[in-house]
């Protein structure tokens, strides 16, 4: 699997004086790859690799492997790769990046992340299935139609539409990386499961069956759960109701 990312401070023009790409492969106890790193505002660095780990995402703690920190030169127009291998056998079940420091010139540090990963659930851990909504909650002036739930091994997905007439923002549609205007959230006995990035998505767990269609990305129902419900967050402040669901 390839994966990269980057974020980080800037230069005066916004681009940043190197570029770091995470590319990996899954084991059973590991994850095996490169830090592939190359210079993005055509003139050459010297770069170290101080720190790595494996991330939790959207938060939460973080496990470092070692990493060679020697200082490399790294060009323009050329991929340098330093490899690594960070364990993931002790690594409780979420989502997670490897992320990567690296600081140019003896300067500022950047850090880079790769593209989100699980370390999975045991089956009999979380709730799988759909759950039908079809529901319209406001928040604020916006007026959102809540599909369904799509509860699977490794995420729930709630698909929703802004209804017609809203100018509901729609940031959170599979394609776009940037971060949600507006949030479907799962509260499962009255604690709000984390919502994952909108790249996460692009695994293709479901098929949306409109181009119309967004859907919300968050951690599994745990099995365990006795209540489930809905609601929505706009990147304002202003919040819906929460509806409850019912498994049955």
């Amino acid at each position: 699997m390839t994966a990269s990312g980057g974020r980080g401070g800037s230069e005066a023009e916004g681009r940043l004086p190197i570029e770091i790409q995470t590319r990996y492969e899954r084991f059973p106890v590991s994850i095996k790859g490169a830090f592939v790193m190359r210079g993005a505002d055509g003139n050459p660095h010297a770069v170290r690799i101080e720190s790595a780990r494996v991330a939790r995402i959207p938060n939460g703690p973080g496990k470092p492997f070692a990493v060679e920190t020697r200082i490399v030169d790294v060009a323009p127009g050329r991929d340098l790769f330093m490899p690594f291998e960070a364990p993931v056998s002790e690594i409780e079940p979420g989502w997670y990046v490897i992320e990567s420091e690296a600081r140019v010139d003896a300067g500022q540090v950047f850090v880079f992340a790769s593209r989100p990963f699980s370390v999975p659930w045991p089956r009999n851990d979380v709730r799988r299935g759909p759950i039908a909504v079809e529901k319209t909650v406001r928040a604020g002036k916006e007026r959102i139609r809540i599909d369904r739930v799509e509860m699977g091994g490794d995420a729930a997905a709630v698909v929703w539409w802004p209804e017609a007439g809203s100018g509901a923002p729609a940031a959170t549609r599979v394609s776009d990386a940037e971060t949600p205007a507006l949030e479907a959230i799962l509260v499962a006995d009255g604690r709000q499961l984390d919502v994952l990035p909108p790249m996460t998505g692009r695994s293709g767990r479901s098929d949306l069956r409109s181009r119309g269609e967004y859907r919300t990305i968050s951690y599994p129902v745990p099995r365990e759960t006795k209540s489930l419900a809905i609601g929505v967050n706009l990147a304002s402040g202003a919040r819906s109701e929460l509806i409850e669901l019912s498994f049955h």
